[in-house]
């Protein structure tokens, strides 16, 4: 027997099923008219409440569906914006209010391990390993060669464009074990000539990809680190190793450098001269200059012709 849904046409109903729709038909008309209907279209918030859990978080859908009670095929609708019926895209535009109620008591949960294989995981620690060793020197094609993924698609992950806001937990264990590897090695012990090492870091520093250096094992996953160029970064000193090494400064060093400025407090030849007003005078038509010494008369109108000796 055939499972009912709202896009069930009649003739296909069976008399169990057109009996369930009726009852439900009149449930709805009942809830309308208490004003409480059972359906709702303001998702939107549940919506990035769940997207976040399932792409930021790294929860997966059939987790979020044990412990909400949602089906798993509901909460990808939600996720992805559509479902397919009869071939055709369909955008999600309601939900029961019921559902919605507990689509909101979903808890973020991290599986122990990377969960399973095809497990979403944030894609952030994944690409700063691509970043690093490709500001080492190693180049995209060769990587994703030894990786056994597609240039394009390690490209993409890389720069993360085409909105990739997630990546597969096999992959990322993948490229976690390849950095490891890697990450205290030349890339011409690996067989990369001069001119792929320097190719692959004249794109790294063109796009500030920081090297393995910069990050630490507990750092490299979190959002909130920044990469430790100098040492002293996020300060007036980390600034100035960034210039005398000509290393792209960093933002928080950009940020303290402007913040010290910000606040940095006047001189006292500064304070001086702040309430120091010279002497004024008239000149010509009106115009307020400093005095400087005797001031020759203006001329105005035609200029005199020279003086005529006397005769004798």
């Amino acid at each position: 027997m055939k499972t009912l849904s709202r896009y069930t046409r009649r003739a296909e109903m069976t008399p169990e099923q057109s009996a369930q729709e009726r009852r439900n038909v009149k449930r709805r008309r009942y809830l309308v008219e208490r004003g409480t209907p059972s359906r709702s279209r303001d998702i939107a918030a549940v919506r990035r409440h769940v997207r976040s859990l399932y792409y930021e978080g790294g929860m997966p859908s059939h987790a979020m569906a044990a412990q909400s009670g949602v089906s798993r095929d509901t909460i990808m609708h939600l996720i992805k914006g559509y479902r397919v019926v009869r071939g055709e895209r369909v955008a999600v535009g309601c939900l029961l209010q019921s559902t919605i109620d507990k689509l909101w008591t979903i808890r973020l949960e991290r599986p122990a391990t990377l969960g399973r294989s095809g497990a979403h995981l944030p894609p952030l620690g994944t690409r700063r390993r691509l970043q690093a060793l490709n500001a080492m020197g190693y180049d995209c094609v060769w990587m994703a060669k030894e990786l056994g993924i597609s240039a394009g698609n390690l490209n993409t992950l890389i720069l993360g464009h085409r909105g990739r806001h997630f990546v597969y937990a096999a992959t990322a264990q993948r490229i976690a074990a390849f950095y490891d590897q890697y990450q205290h090695t030349n890339p011409s012990d690996a067989g990369r000539s001069a001119w792929h090492i320097s190719t692959a870091r004249s794109r790294a520093r063109k796009n500030g990809y920081a090297p393995p250096w910069c990050w630490d094992e507990e750092t490299i996953d979190d959002p909130a680190a920044e990469p430790e160029w100098t040492g002293a970064c996020g300060t007036v000193e980390g600034y100035m190793i960034h210039r005398r090494e000509q290393i792209p400064p960093c933002q928080p060093c950009r940020d303290a450098r402007v913040t010290v400025s910000t606040h940095t407090p006047p001189t006292p030849l500064a304070e001086a001269g702040s309430h120091y007003t010279p002497a004024l005078t008239r000149h010509g038509g009106g115009a307020r200059t400093p005095a400087r010494g005797r001031m020759s008369p203006v001329r105005s109108g035609r200029p005199r012709s020279p003086a005529r000796r006397r005769p004798a």
